[in-house]
């Protein structure tokens, strides 16, 4: 798995060479997430979330290396677990950019086994985001996930592992509807069995109703708290 995540790094690394043409974003992305018990069988996500750009190109523009704070992403959502691999979920999301307030509603529904040797995560989510003198926009997304310990069949306290998502988010919006793909490796450390921590890259790609794509580079800092 070492080996594995070496070369996903270099490999990573490698292409901003290759986009340097074209209209790509490069920065970090920061994470947050707390989860509460609610009642029996219900759980509350609380998910912070900010990026801060270190360097951006436009098409037949010169790249721009100035820091910028871009925005802050806060997420509440409700869950109730279904069964023991199933969890359906509803929520309300705000994001804070350029002064302006973003809203979305979002329904997501989760499937997750844990099977001999890594967990298989599956999640479909829609959402409406709703935003002053523009169009209501809705998606739909599917992301595949795994979880891999580095040492040993489980994933158990103080120790590594190895966390890989790949998801596809579809999105439709007068006049214009795009996709988005995205595909992420990180490296967790299980700190207790209610707190880690994730450092990862996660490469994204958009705007293929264009002539040409824009491309997202992101290193990742996530935190996991359950309460």
């Amino acid at each position: 798995m070492y080996p594995s995540l070496v070369a996903f790094c270099l490999l990573f690394l490698g292409l901003l060479p290759a986009f340097s043409q074209h209209k790509y974003m490069t920065g970090t992305l920061t994470q947050l997430n707390v989860n509460f018990p609610v009642f029996k069988k219900f759980k509350l996500n609380t998910k912070l979330e900010s990026r801060q750009i270190f360097r951006e190109k436009e098409l037949n523009e010169v790249a721009n290396r100035q820091f910028r704070y871009e925005r802050t992403d806060l997420s509440l959502v409700l869950t109730r677990k279904l069964s023991v691999d199933n969890t359906l979920g509803g929520g309300y999301f705000i994001r804070l950019e350029d002064g302006q307030l973003t809203h979305r509603l979002i329904q997501q529904f989760n499937h997750v086994r844990n099977l001999d040797m890594v967990i298989m995560a599956h999640r479909v989510v829609t959402d409406e985001t709703f935003q002053p003198g523009e169009p209501i926009e809705v998606r739909l997304r599917y992301r595949l996930g795994m979880e891999k310990a580095l040492n040993g069949r489980q994933i158990d306290p103080k120790e590594l592992y190895l966390k890989v998502n790949n998801e596809y988010l579809g999105t439709w919006s007068s006049p214009a509807t795009d996709l988005e793909i995205r595909g992420a490796l990180a490296l967790g450390y299980n700190s207790t069995d209610t707190n880690k921590i994730e450092l990862g890259l996660e490469y994204r790609v958009n705007e293929f109703n264009q002539p040409q794509q824009a491309h997202q580079f992101w290193a990742t800092v996530s935190f996991f708290v359950s309460i």
